[in-house]
């Protein structure tokens, strides 16, 4: 599931890697649900029908609604399992499958992915990692990307350090962002998917990843394969203010989580986790 606004290059090299999978067509859908874009997005998302079990939806835009174009996906979903994506996320060949069969083998309800070049707030290298998907493309990027650590997930290494396991972590939702994570489509419904208040960028992932916790969900890492987040335009201190704003609304919602645990960025989270 892929919401987006105004991205169309971002979304096509997202789409073109969804359709590389190495796995059956029935296997999986794609469902984009366009936040209100300008561009040429539902043009782009047409070039891609003849190749991909592929689904469109519009919604007017009415300033960031990406917790309701999620939501969209969500409750017109087929399938057992949502796998959220970013535009500019680009999947290896191998990814639906990893995800598909990580649920076959464990009882989790939520896998967290990983992905090369991710930072909350801002793409780290940002020339040198789009210069090299320029030279080596889809197809080869993944094979340069595993043999240097430059491009890390910020979360990787903390969450793989955890003394007991991820599993243990007594705040799993804290990296429950929705650049590269999945879920069982079922207990997405049941806690009714995102919260449609969120209209700014930031936290509404976040606050879904409680109320799956909260509902019994068991979360899980899917350590490989990693997929690539590309760098694109994003205001770290927009990103901050306006997680500010999405944080106020989480404390006020969650008034059974110390505001105290609310307000700790998530490294120093997952290090009171251990």
């Amino acid at each position: 599931m892929i919401p987006t606004y105004n991205r169309s290059e971002l979304l096509k090299e997202t789409l073109q890697s969804l359709v590389a999978q190495k796995c059956d067509d029935d296997l999986f859908e794609v469902i984009v649900v366009d936040d209100g874009s300008k561009d040429n997005t539902r043009h782009v998302v047409n070039s891609f029908k003849d190749r991909i079990n592929l689904h469109y939806f519009f919604q007017e835009d009415k300033g960031f609604r990406a917790a309701k174009a999620r939501n969209i996906g969500i409750f017109s979903a087929k399938h057992e399992i949502c796998l959220f994506l970013d535009s500019g996320v680009i999947a290896p060949d191998n990814l639906i499958l990893a995800h598909r069969n990580h649920y076959k083998g464990s009882d989790d309800d939520v896998l967290i992915g990983f992905s090369y070049g991710f930072d909350e707030f801002e793409v780290r290298n940002e020339k040198a990692l789009l210069s090299l998907y320029r030279e080596h493309h889809a197809e080869g990027i993944f094979r340069v990307l595993a043999q240097n650590n430059q491009y890390p997930d910020c979360r990787y290494d903390h969450l793989h350090a955890l003394e007991n396991g991820y599993k243990s972590s007594r705040f799993p939702w804290f990296v429950f962002w929705t650049c590269h994570v999945s879920c069982k489509t079922s207990l997405l419904k049941d806690v009714e998917g995102f919260d449609e208040s969120f209209c700014r960028w930031g936290g509404e992932d976040m606050e879904l990843g409680i109320r799956l916790f909260s509902a019994g969900g068991k979360f899980g890492l899917l350590s490989t394969p990693l997929a690539l987040h590309l760098p694109h335009d994003k205001s770290a201190e927009y990103a901050k203010s306006s997680g500010q704003e999405s944080l106020k609304y989480i404390i006020d919602k969650h008034s059974d989580i110390s505001s105290d645990i609310l307000k700790m960025n998530w490294s120093q989270a997952i290090l009171l986790s251990k």
